[in-house]
């Protein structure tokens, strides 16, 4: 879904419909455009994406948006940039060179860093400062049937009723229409509505269908047709839209899967965890586990580099209803912790494994916990495999490498890997880096070095091990200079 500024559409003889995106060029050319910013600031970013804009505005400010949420952004500074500018700011106004270079240094004395380093520090935390660490890069042909499928949500938005057919997805299309608590009538088609009057129409609804546009487009074969309230000449006016799966836009065609909820606790602790950001991948009803004769689909699960762990609810009980599950959660062959309404007749030693109890919600601590477990037992169990590393390229991806071993990538993070060199989410070979060293001189301009990093595809972050940094002229990168202490690969050169 994208800012209802952003949305372009085409109006004709009552009908309404998003200017929907064809050809890759542009498409093409954003893509490059992030790629080419990693290691820089957004601020830079943004600057060359206004140089791409001219008359597509909303066009590449769209595209943009979804690129953006596959991005990373992170200070350049590890000081607080606001706690840094409280310290300056509560000591008042400067009027002269004299009195700011005194104040830096006061500052750079209570926080025990260089003043190039207050500098640095002062609006780090501030958006147009963060650098772009990380970027996540679709397919051309993935961010064209992205971007469409967020314009025809956008535009659903102020829909006031939406109508649907569908193949083979009904399943589906109703648990979500039910999990978004939508009005509906059946007829030859889904009819689904919000509330009216006489006096009013309300729009209320209109993100909810946005949302159920994503399974609706999952069947093989679907149609949906809209009245969407559209204001012209400070006028509401009723236009009608109509998408189907006949006319060629570039859509998601992936089936997804809907997450859907006997509880108001499971959709809390669902929406908790995934906001958690973790490397665990939630997942709702994940699986079939065996329980001696029967099956059993738990609740949730988690899942990340080959681990899985499970977590069944109870939050609701008869007698036989809980004693069956017991039952089928000792015969169960997984790792399943439980979570129990702490109002039931029951204990912890009623129950196999892990066992969280509680009043309101499920905490989230607890999981976590459980899960760090697990995830520290795998590295233990890998360390102990682990004879040697052989390495021969001048530069890996550490997850690459990783998944060649079979490992976690949190194993290999611990193993010290001899002439090698993480710098990042790269193992970067010394003689690589001595290579670097004799492109590099004091006083380099920042433009060459960015080249010449670039080159060994590396980011901004390797000076620091190669016994630089940065000075900046103001807001402007300037050049490189060397640090006064030794870098980490200059004291493992002069090592015995």
């Amino acid at each position: 879904m994208l800012p209802k500024n952003l949305l372009a559409v085409q109006k004709r003889r009552g009908n309404i419909k998003p200017k929907y995106l064809l050809d890759s060029q542009i498409v093409k050319e954003l893509i490059q455009t992030f790629e080419t910013c990693k290691g820089k600031k957004y601020e830079e970013l943004r600057k060359r994406l206004r140089e791409l804009e001219g008359a597509n505005f909303k066009l590449v400010r769209g595209l943009s948006t979804l690129l953006e949420r596959r991005c990373e952004f992170q200070s350049g500074s590890k000081l607080n940039g606001r706690t840094v500018r409280i310290f300056l700011f509560e000591r008042g106004f400067i009027i002269s060179e004299e009195e700011r270079d005194k104040l830096l240094g006061d500052a750079a004395t209570a926080f025990n860093v260089s003043k190039q380093e207050i500098e640095e520090a002062i609006f780090s935390d501030l958006q147009d400062e963060q650098i772009l660490t990380k970027f996540n890069p679709p397919s051309p042909e993935e961010l064209i049937k992205q971007y469409n499928l967020s314009l025809t949500q956008t535009l659903l938005f102020d829909a006031i009723e939406l109508n649907c057919k569908a193949s083979g997805n009904y399943q589906q299309i109703f648990r979500q229409i039910k999990y978004l608590g939508l009005m509906y009538e059946i007829n030859d088609t889904i009819k689904i509505t919000g509330p009216t009057s006489l006096l009013k129409n309300t729009k209320k609804y209109g993100t909810s269908f946005a949302k159920l546009v994503p399974v609706i487009i999952s069947a093989d074969k679907w149609e949906i047709t809209a009245q969407i309230t559209v204001k012209v000449g400070g006028e509401p006016r009723v236009f009608s839209f109509t998408l189907t799966s006949e006319t060629g836009i570039p859509l998601p065609a992936s089936l997804i899967s809907v997450p859907h909820f006997d509880s108001a606790v499971e959709a809390q602790f669902y929406q908790d965890f995934k906001s958690l950001n973790s490397r665990w991948e939630i997942r709702r009803e994940p699986a079939f586990i065996k329980t001696g004769p029967y099956v059993f689909i738990p609740d949730f699960g988690f899942h990340t580099n080959g681990l899985s762990h499970f977590l069944e609810v109870v939050g609701f009980w008869t007698s036989d209803y809980l004693q069956k599950k017991i039952s089928k959660l000792r015969a169960a062959h997984a790792n399943i912790t439980v979570a129990v309404n702490q109002t039931l007749n029951c204990t912890k030693e009623d129950f196999p494994g892990n066992v969280i109890f509680y009043k309101k919600n499920i905490p989230l601590g607890p999981i976590v916990k459980i899960l760090r477990e697990l995830e520290e037992a795998q590295i233990e169990k890998e360390l102990k495999t682990i004879t040697a590393i052989p390495l021969s390229e001048d530069s890996i991806s550490l997850t690459e490498k990783a998944k060649e071993l079979n490992i976690s990538p949190h194993t290999l993070r611990r193993v010290p890997i001899p002439g090698y060199q993480l710098i990042g989410e790269q193992l970067v070979s010394h003689t690589l880096l001595d290579q670097i060293k004799q492109e590099l001189e004091p006083n380099q301009q920042y433009q060459k070095v960015e080249a010449i990093l670039q080159k060994y595809h590396l980011t901004m972050g390797a000076l620091d091990y190669l016994g630089y940094k940065i000075i900046w002229k103001g807001l402007i990168p300037f050049k490189i200079v060397k640090k006064r202490r030794k870098s980490k690969i200059q004291a493992e050169d002069k090592s015995p």
